[in-house]
């Protein structure tokens, strides 16, 4: 689980087989499901004793149903409680296949909540997404634009396709609301910029995969100098990165700005390792499987 370390450390997500592996913590009545994009669903769930999140952390979903146990982000608030919110993406796993196919409102779930990838009290945070990785960030997000005096966030955030990206309208919203102490930039990997839709209001587009130049650009925003380039000298098993003198960092890198980073494995780990060499002190990730 998280620990407090200058490198990143990866919760790993379980995936029960059986029910019998924990027992769950509360009953939940399922008030709605919607589309968030075409492979992914919201489900709004109303619980039915009291339960304790931080953002970021996620739930075991338990299926009278279903053997098999999914572990899925909550993407809404403490502050919204008893109404919980999850998004699931589909996939062949029953959990998520019955998340998305065949749950309707009324149906009854039970529920646990596990993690350590939480929302550290910082001036300053970078949040990066790939895919559904925006889940447990989005909660973050909203958590920290909450909190009083208002606090810089950057958003770095892609998906395959623009139709895949989650939660486009409320980021939106926010970046208008807070547009001295939001950047967001949002993009899709496996499209031209050209075939999205115009820009959101208060957010920016990113042009294909998240590199250096996306990095360093949030960083200054926040206020954190980035390790400076060693010249000539490339990553070997990273073709977009370069090797960067140590020690060269501001403070504010050090100390002041903290980074969050969830997506698919390789996203994850390349993400976090050009912040350590950009001297990023606080690189906390998420792997979605």
């Amino acid at each position: 689980m998280l620990r407090r370390l200058s490198r990143p450390t990866f919760p790993v997500r379980r995936r029960l087989s059986t029910h019998a592996n924990a027992a769950p913590e509360t009953w939940a009545t399922i008030a709605e499901v919607s589309p968030l994009s075409p492979s992914t669903s919201a489900l709004e769930l109303e619980l039915e004793s009291s339960l304790t999140f931080e953002p970021g952390q996620w739930v075991d979903l338990y299926i009278p149903a279903i053997d098999q146990v999914g572990g899925y982000s909550i993407t809404s608030l403490p502050a919204e409680l008893p109404r919980l919110s999850l998004a699931v993406k589909a996939s062949a796993h029953p959990p998520a296949a019955w998340c998305t196919r065949d749950a309707r409102a009324g149906d009854r779930v039970a529920l646990r909540v596990g993690g350590s990838f939480v929302l550290r009290d910082t001036p300053a945070a970078l949040y990066v997404a790939g895919g559904v990785g925006i889940n447990p960030l989005y909660s973050m997000l909203r958590a920290h634009c909450d909190r009083a005096p208002p606090r810089r966030a950057a958003l770095l955030y892609t998906a395959q396709r623009h139709d895949e990206l989650l939660f486009t309208a409320q980021l939106s919203r926010l970046a208008q609301r807070l547009p001295g102490h939001t950047r967001f930039r949002l993009g899709a990997t496996r499209e031209p910029s050209s075939a999205a839709a115009p820009p959101l209001p208060g957010a920016g587009r990113l042009d294909g995969r998240i590199g250096d130049a996306a990095l360093e650009e949030a960083l200054r925003w926040l206020g954190c100098e980035p390790n400076e380039v060693r010249e000539g000298s490339a990553v070997p098993w990273m073709a977009e990165s370069v090797a960067r003198e140590p020690g060269t960092a501001s403070e504010a890198c050090a100390e002041g700005v903290c980074a969050y980073v969830c997506g698919p494995p390789r996203m994850t780990d390349e993400i976090c390792a050009t912040l350590r060499r950009m001297g990023v002190g606080q690189v906390h990730a998420e792997r979605w499987w």
